[in-house]
């Protein structure tokens, strides 16, 4: 989708510039069923870049490992299915996206929240 490639060239631009810290999907559109949040982080494994998500539910949490093209295409879809807000933490910025009922896509820009990159420690599937 178009209207969603301010988010992607925002996040490819900020892995080129080794500025990524993480992504937070949230305000789900059934708060009270399923995934609150879900969290990606960038880890190498074996030498190649994984993103992890992390599905956050009340009582449990779920992960699951993709490559660039795959998180892309999971992230357009949480955002246009099942979540309204997105949040874009890198060094730079902070690139708010906002989804509304009528899936319209709206930006703002905030100073960056992080100085510094997380910690590399994935956790356990």
């Amino acid at each position: 989708m178009d209207s969603m490639m301010h988010l992607f060239n925002v996040f490819k631009q900020s892995l080129l510039d080794d500025a990524f810290v993480k992504l937070t999907i949230s305000k789900p559109l059934r708060k009270k069923e399923g995934v609150q949040n879900v969290y990606v982080r960038l880890f190498f494994v074996d030498g190649k870049e994984v993103f992890q998500f992390k599905y956050r539910e009340e009582t449990d949490n779920q992960f699951q490992q993709l490559s660039l093209e795959l998180a892309i295409v999971e992230i357009e879809r949480l955002l246009m299915q099942s979540f309204r807000a997105a949040t874009l933490f890198t060094l730079h910025e902070d690139l708010l996206v906002l989804i509304s009922k009528k899936k319209l896509i709206s930006y703002r820009e905030n100073a960056p929240s992080f100085k510094n990159k997380l910690p590399e420690v994935p956790q356990e599937s």
